[in-house]
């Protein structure tokens, strides 16, 4: 009689598992069939690959990071990694194909702290590698601090070379175009070249009314030798960060430093825009690592379907409000300033 009665509770249990199990698949199927139907409506259909470039002392995690609302809301998806080795050999995991939907490539530097001209001249490697081997025609570009400069510098010093990919979108986030600032922190040089990249201060230089910075920095005034090459079809989304604590910075790279660029290319490229946010998570890493509302511009610049360019924030995406945290959604001041 026990015997029959632990039989029963057992197949009992069975069921009852499995009806939770069922249950379970259900929710996650449907929240999956929400994301397609958000992505199609929302987001652009294009073989064009995504390539992230990470910044000084920046890794994979970087990059996930930043692609994460991308990811998130179905947008895109990574797809490849591609790692350059100290001696500047190549290595590759994943693969990229014409049938693949927005993907994106993470960038990793093993020496991080090489310097953006070498960055540049591996980017070069790179995407030659992508043009010769994968087929790769046009490219967009992600970058994040000395791998916004490292993006700027090699699209002008490339230009639209034959054996390269032509150049799509551009976004980039807290580029010290015009110098960094010399906060005497321990992952900074302290000789060497790469040491006088550090040479800004907070309030210490200023824009003049054409955008040209008063203080010209030897790594802006390389920039300003190459802007006429720069390829005009190219769509730039300037992202930077004040912190609104009197420094004008995001505590790495000053206002005037990032908004710099713009003298540089307006006029000279398809469009150029910048997007300011403010606050705490404008700090120069938590701008790609907590910082949603640069997350959303980022997502919809390169893949938003119906990208506004005189809209005054990034659109919202319930999505990505479901799947991470919603108590941060719209917590990051931002500015979307058409210039």
């Amino acid at each position: 009689m026990i015997n029959r009665h632990s039989k029963f509770w057992r197949i009992g249990y069975f069921i009852l598992g499995g009806l939770i199990f069922i249950v379970i698949g259900l929710f996650i199927w449907r929240d999956h069939e929400d994301q397609v139907r958000f992505a199609k409506k929302n987001y652009i259909n294009s073989n064009i690959p995504t390539l992230f470039i990470h910044g000084w002392s920046g890794t994979l995690r970087s990059e996930r990071k930043m692609a994460s609302d991308a990811e998130a809301s179905g947008a895109a998806q990574r797809r490849m990694v591609i790692r350059v080795r100290p001696n500047g050999k190549i290595a590759v995991t994943g693969t990229i194909k014409k049938w693949m939907r927005n993907p994106i490539i993470f960038l990793r530097m093993d020496n991080n702290r090489a310097g953006e001209f070498q960055y540049a001249r591996w980017l070069t490697k790179v995407c030659k590698l992508l043009k010769s081997k994968y087929h790769i025609t046009r490219l967009n570009f992600v970058g994040h601090s000395m791998g916004s400069y490292a993006t700027v510098y090699y699209n002008m010093l490339n230009g639209n070379r034959k054996d390269l990919p032509r150049a799509n979108k551009l976004c980039l986030l807290a580029g010290p175009y015009n110098g960094i600032i010399n906060n005497g922190k321990q992952n900074q040089p302290l000789t060497g070249p790469l040491a006088k990249l550090w040479d800004d201060q907070p309030n210490s230089n200023r824009l003049l009314k054409n955008g040209r910075p008063e203080i010209i920095h030897p790594e802006y005034q390389m920039l300003n030798q190459l802007k006429k090459r720069i390829p005009r079809q190219i769509r730039i989304l300037n992202i930077y960060g004040d912190l609104n604590d009197g420094s004008n910075s995001d505590g790495v790279v000053t206002t005037e430093s990032a908004l710099s660029l713009g003298y540089l290319v307006k006029g000279r490229v398809n469009y150029y825009q910048t997007f300011k946010t403010t606050g705490p998570e404008a700090q120069h890493s938590e701008m790609h690592n907590h910082n949603l509302a640069v997350d959303r511009a980022l997502t919809n610049f390169l893949w938003g379907k119906h990208y506004n360019m005189s809209s005054n924030a990034p659109k919202y995406n319930p999505m990505l409000d479901k799947m991470m945290n919603p108590g941060m959604a719209f917590k990051h001041g931002h500015q979307l300033e058409t210039r």
